[in-house]
């Protein structure tokens, strides 16, 4: 953010916090009082969108965590859509939800591209805006992966088998990222627990980008 803050602590609490740990000035200065271009139109709202996709994803995707199962990974989710209570809608929110993020991304990536949003002074930002698409790439993947079927499955061996293709290293690369020599249960294990961190590390980059 460019320009001086025009935030004023009014009360002496807000001036003591803001002596040590300036987090009201960061939001009213990210929020309240956040420098915009002339041209602001719908486009813009776009980011705003996005951070609602990501709130939704994380508290639905938090919920269906509750009742997945990794050793049992087809079977929970179909208990999830039988047994629990709106886990249907939960699950297609979640699944659905993931696709709306994509589709606000790349009007938001679009609009950055049409208004020069990569220049100076804000390159710094286009990559943040470039380091969270890629988290949000490796993340879709592998919830794809975690109901277990068959497209499931073989998505997995498809798109994990791609590093094999390096030289001298692939091979390694791709045992590692299995946990064995072929794609089960530890795959499995490992997917499941980077989709439920990666999100979060999304949030914690969203958060630099704004």
């Amino acid at each position: 953010m460019s320009g001086h803050s025009t935030y004023e602590p009014k009360t002496g609490f807000e001036r003591w916090l803001d002596a040590r740990l300036p987090i009201v000035r960061l939001g009213y200065d990210s929020f309240v009082d956040y420098p915009t271009p002339r041209n602001l139109n719908y486009w813009y709202t776009f980011g705003g969108i996005l951070s609602l996709c990501l709130a939704t994803q994380l508290i639905s995707g938090i919920i269906l965590a509750m009742h997945y199962d990794v050793g049992d990974a087809f079977n929970s989710v179909e208990r999830i859509m039988r047994d629990v209570n709106h886990g249907w809608l939960i699950r297609y929110m979640h699944a659905n939800g993931a696709s709306m993020f994509f589709i606000a991304v790349y009007i938001h990536m679009f609009r950055g591209l049409y208004y020069g949003s990569y220049k100076a002074p804000r390159e710094v930002l286009w990559l943040l805006g470039c380091v969270i698409y890629l988290l949000m790439m490796a993340t879709a993947f592998m919830g794809y992966v975690l109901p277990w079927g068959q497209m499931s499955f073989h998505g997995a061996v498809v798109i994990t088998n791609l590093f094999g293709a390096l030289p001298i290293v692939g091979e390694s690369i791709t045992t590692w990222l299995w946990g064995g020599f072929a794609v089960d249960d530890a795959t499995l294990n490992r997917f499941f627990s980077l989709h439920y961190l990666l999100p979060f590390m999304i949030a914690g980059v969203v958060i630099l980008h704004i």
